[in-house]
């Protein structure tokens, strides 16, 4: 995650905005993702169609995954940062509507 504010941020308020962003994740506030991602963020970890992913598909990637998980809760086990590197170690759990249907009818068809 790219935020907003670039070599100025110290690495201590990265993290506080990193936690900040899960939790408000965590609470559906997605507008929290207007306020600390940069605009032009360019995600080289995912590709969709060959092609590095931005701030506008990113945002849409979070809300679909919060519709089809709606219980989803990500937890931070770990931040990591030193000099220009960052890392979250995190626990995100949720369960799909489809299995949470067939959980409680497990002998009725899947459509």
């Amino acid at each position: 995650m790219i935020v907003k504010g670039g070599d100025n941020v110290s690495l201590e308020k990265n993290k506080a905005v990193v936690r900040k962003v899960i939790e408000e994740v965590n609470k559906r506030n997605l507008a929290v993702l207007d306020e600390f991602m940069a605009l032009d963020l360019v995600d080289h970890s995912r590709k969709v169609r060959g092609r590095e992913t931005d701030f506008n598909h990113n945002k849409q990637a979070v809300a679909k995954l919060l519709k089809d998980y709606p219980d989803l809760h990500t937890t931070i086990e770990d931040i990591i940062a030193e000099g220009e590197r960052f890392g979250i170690l995190r626990k995100i759990l949720g369960q799909t509507l489809l299995a949470r249907r067939w959980m409680q009818h497990p002998f009725s068809p899947l459509e």
